[in-house]
This record gives structure tokens, sequence and C-alpha cells, in this order.
């Protein structure tokens, strides 16, 4: 079962921790956002429920129903061994399409050539697959000072979100598209 990356958005206190365990570990500029800490209702009092401030680490949630990997012309998006949305540099054109089919904005195009994916070419989280070969966390996970990144199985992480009282962040059908149906 796949393993993926899911926010606890009760968690989240918008540090920034995950985004630069992120541009560290991949030794990416500062133009490019492969996990970003997205705010909503700035300011506001309240809590999350109530339109108050909340704060939501966004990246690639490897769907079990990726649109990106149905809408790509060349086959560069694809599964890797580990079940996880990867890309394929040498074969993607730039076309934008999996940009405009993920509803989380995870696959992004860096404008400056000494990017880790080139110019013009799709980049986005790669879960640290190199990481979980070695038995690690993916590298924003194993730095939230909150724990506000879960990593694990749809059911471990459903668990996991129970155990703590907190709600997904997913609407009905975004949870359909990340976790699939029917799935663990």
């Amino acid at each position: 079962m796949t393993k993926r990356v899911v926010p606890d958005t009760d968690r989240c206190i918008d540090c920034g921790g995950c985004e630069v365990a992120c541009k560290v570990e991949w030794d990416i500029g500062h133009t490019e956002e492969r996990i970003e800490v997205v705010t909503h209702n700035e300011g506001q009092e309240g809590t999350r429920y109530s339109g108050g401030e909340s704060h939501t680490p966004m990246q690639c949630y490897n769907c079990a129903e990726a649109p990106c990997i149905d809408v790509c012309p060349t086959d560069a998006l694809h599964r890797d061994e580990h079940d996880l949305v990867q890309v394929d540099k040498d074969l993607c054109i730039g076309c934008s399409y999996c940009s405009w089919a993920c509803p989380f904005g995870a696959p992004q195009y860096p404008s400056e050539e000494e990017t880790a994916g080139g110019s013009g070419i799709m980049d986005k989280c790669t879960t640290c697959v190199d990481r979980l070969e070695e038995g690690k966390d993916p590298a924003c996970v194993e730095t939230c000072p909150t724990d506000a990144l879960v990593f694990g199985t749809p059911s471990e992480i459903s668990d996991e979100m129970r155990r703590r009282g907190s709600d997904t962040m997913f609407t009905e059908s975004e949870a359909a598209i990340v976790f699939g149906t029917g799935s663990d």
C-alpha cells in the first residue's frame, strides 16, 4: 500500500521547517517550491473550523486516482516501484496539463535554469524516495517540530488523525482522489 505525506492542519504553525528541509535535501533554489505552507484566512480570529487563520503544507500527495498521470500526453508522469507519482524529466515537454489537472497545485514549472528539473520542465515533491529506500521518513516529515506532517498508508493516516482528534483537510471529492475509493 502506498505511503504518502498528509498534513494535519490543526498542528501546522507555519514555521517553514518543511520547506527548508526540502530545499536542503534536494539542493534547490529559493524560487522552487516542492512543498509550500499556504495560509488561509490570514489574521482572522478563531479556529480553522470557524473561519480563523490556519496553515496547510501543500505538496504532492501521490494520489491513488492521480489526475496528473491521466492527462500527461508523453507519459512523463508515472508510478515508480513504491507506487509514488514521479516525473521522467527526459519525457516532460512542459505543457502544464498536469498542473492544471492537480487539485493541489503540486506540479511546478521553475523558470530558472539552475533548478532541480531545468527551466520549463515540471518539478514536484518526490516524497524523498531515496530516503525511503534507506528506511528514513521524508525530510519534511522528519523535520516538522509539531508533527504536522503524517506519513503512512491511508489506514495508518486515518488511525493517527483519529488518535489526535484531527480532521482531514480534504473535501470528500479530494479524499477520493488522494486515497481512492475502497483503499485500505
